[in-house]
This record gives C-alpha cells, sequence and structure tokens, in this order.
C-alpha cells in the first residue's frame, strides 16, 4: 500500500492542500484589499480619524448634524444633535491632550462603518469617569475601542463608542481596581 493511500495519509494531505489554498485565497484577497478604492463612507471616516489625530476640532465639529447621536457605551451617556460628534472628543482631548487613535481594521457596509483601534494619551485632565474623578497622574494608555457609525451623508447619524474603560482605568490608578466577588 502507498503511503498516500492510508486514510491518515490521505486526510493530511487533504487537510494541507486545504490550508494552502486557504492561505493563497487569503493572500489574494489581502492583496486585493490593498489596492482596491475605499467607499466614500470609508474615506469620511478615515479622514475623521485623521482630525482627531490632528486635534482638528473644525473638522471633527463638521461631522455633527441635528440629527447627530454618540453613545459613549462604558458611561451608558448619549450626545445629541450639532455638538454631538465634537463634545466627545473635545471632553477626551482635555483628559488626554495628546491622545491618537491608531485604526487596525475598518468595515465599511455601505453607510455601517465598524472601526477597531488602539487609543493612546497621557493623562493630563481631571477624568469625571464612572468610577469616580480620576485626578491627572501623568500615566500613558493604550485602550482597545471598536466604533461603530451610521452616516447619513457626510455626517454621522449614530455612533456607538466601545471601549475597555477598566482595563483604561487599571493604567491610571495605583493601586488597580478589584472587581468585587459576589
Amino acid at each position: 500500500m502507498s503511503a498516500l493511500t492510508t486514510p491518515n495519509r490521505r486526510l493530511f494531505t487533504a487537510s494541507a492542500g486545504a490550508v494552502f489554498a486557504g492561505a493563497t485565497l487569503a493572500s489574494v484577497a489581502n492583496a486585493a484589499d490593498r489596492t482596491r478604492t475605499p467607499s466614500r463612507s470609508e474615506a469620511l471616516i478615515r479622514r475623521l480619524y485623521d482630525a482627531v489625530n490632528k486635534k482638528d476640532l473644525r473638522v471633527i465639529a463638521a461631522y455633527g448634524a441635528s440629527f447627530s447621536e454618540w453613545l459613549d457605551v462604558p458611561f451608558d451617556f448619549t450626545t445629541k444633535g450639532e455638538r454631538a460628534i465634537i463634545d466627545p472628543w473635545k471632553s477626551w482631548f482635555d483628559i488626554f491632550p495628546d491622545a491618537t487613535c491608531e485604526i487596525r481594521s475598518l468595515v465599511a457596509m455601505g453607510n455601517h462603518l465598524v472601526v477597531q483601534g488602539i487609543g493612546r494619551g497621557t493623562h493630563r485632565g481631571i477624568f469625571n469617569s464612572p468610577a469616580g474623578v480620576l485626578q491627572p497622574s501623568g500615566k500613558t494608555m493604550a485602550v482597545a475601542f471598536c466604533d461603530v457609525y451610521e452616516l447619513r451623508g457626510d455626517k454621522i447619524l449614530r455612533a456607538d463608542s466601545y471601549f475597555d474603560f477598566y482595563g483604561l482605568v487599571n493604567q491610571l490608578v495605583d493601586p488597580p481596581l478589584r472587581a468585587t466577588g459576589r
């Protein structure tokens, strides 16, 4: 019996072929993704994060409209109206004046977008948080975030911002907060 005709060898060969084919398809898809033209929605949101990294409040404010809403999920706080987009960013810059957002992935599905990334900054301002008032610590932080957007034209209709609040706070306070057990 040939080595490739045994059931285990056939299974291994088929599995190896599938892995190779999958890796090849993923490589082709990634190459195609790098060469594609971003959608209008994707370009708008990338422009928003560029403005965030430059602290360009004028550009950020331009994303707001009377119908805009921004939900900070960890705080369960929604901002509405013309200032719904600029106010959360301005508050963030007051706490972390050197704040930046690195986009790790961005998926656009028409007017809906999901952005995952890492926010970074130095704690220089007073942070009124659900964990209490945190005085400036001078500590740096890096926090994972996921922002979900719905656009209406070139405005943000709705933004839901998710981030690891306790992971963030634990980078800023000594000793770290502890979860209470039941």
